[in-house]
């Protein structure tokens, strides 16, 4: 079985309605609508050449676009100046304190891990730890 390469448009939206500004990236959707099955991706040349008034181009992110948009530390309790760090395993990730890692803060598990990175950027974005609004 293949695995998944990119963000799908669904989840691409998502985060831009989380008030994550989506930063340039390699490739690209070409989008007639949500949910279209001719939806499909593209580096950003190709789509230049093929869209129209009939379709949109959006950012299609890969695990290593997902990875770089989330935290690498994060301070959940500032006053006690615990570090969580970022951790990934074999369809997880997760943050743990920097000095014990089985004291996990949040886990995000999924059969592809991009989908688990997706799912904790979602959560990092909700709880404050990423910057919204914001190109890069």
């Amino acid at each position: 079985m293949k695995s998944k390469q990119v963000l799908d448009v669904q989840q691409m939206q998502h985060l831009q309605e989380l008030g994550l500004g989506l930063k340039e990236t390699m490739l690209y959707w070409v989008v007639y609508e949500v949910g279209h099955e001719n939806n499909f991706v593209t580096t950003k040349e190709n789509a230049m050449e093929v869209i129209d008034e009939s379709c949109g181009m959006l950012p299609a992110y890969t695990l290593q676009d997902v990875l770089d948009a989330l935290p690498k530390m994060i301070y959940p309790f500032p006053v006690h100046k615990i570090g969580f760090e970022l951790w990934i395993g074999s369809g997880k990730i997760f943050y743990a304190n920097m000095f014990n890692l089985e004291d996990v803060l949040k886990v995000r598990y999924d059969k592809e891990l991009i989908d688990a990175a997706y799912s904790m950027l979602c959560w990092c974005i909700e709880q404050g730890y990423v910057e919204q609004n914001k190109n890069e």
